[in-house]
């Protein structure tokens, strides 16, 4: 298991933060894409795409290290346990075992234990969570034909 540390930002590093913020959101692209140009004293300079993704979690970084909190990174695996999955879904780990053995979620095994594809358990709460809300909008439009509100 890697440790993290995190350290708070100076004052500086926080206005430093909030500039460049301010700089990158005006130069995205509406795809999110951003383009930049890296310039190292002595070297040519050299044009960069950041991806979509990344150019999220950089402004995500520099939103919190502008606020004076402190960041870390972490990475994720493309297969979590079951453990993980349950966290993820706000369920108990039987359960989610459960939810396995009735093929509402997939898994494979490697040894005796379960690992369930991140892609496909973020894409079941995506699922389930419009499911709810769907659910919750027909609740709420069958209180107003009867008047209740």
């Amino acid at each position: 298991m890697q440790r993290q540390i995190a350290t708070l930002p100076s004052p500086q590093d926080a206005s430093l933060a909030k500039a460049a913020r301010r700089a990158l959101e005006a130069s995205k692209t509406p795809d999110d894409t951003l383009h930049v140009q890296i310039n190292a004293p002595g070297r040519k300079a050299m044009p960069l795409d950041l991806p979509p993704i990344v150019t999220r979690l950089l402004m995500n970084i520099l939103d919190e290290t502008a606020a004076g909190n402190a960041v870390s990174l972490a990475t994720t695996d493309a297969e979590i346990t079951t453990q993980e999955a349950a966290a993820i879904l706000n369920v108990s780990r039987p359960y989610l075992v459960g939810m396995v053995d009735k093929g509402i979620l997939p898994a494979r095994m490697v040894g005796n234990q379960r690992r369930l594809p991140l892609q496909d358990v973020l894409a079941y709460k995506a699922d389930n969570r419009a499911r709810r809300r769907a659910a919750l909008a027909d609740l709420a439009a069958h209180d107003q034909d009867l008047g209740l509100e």
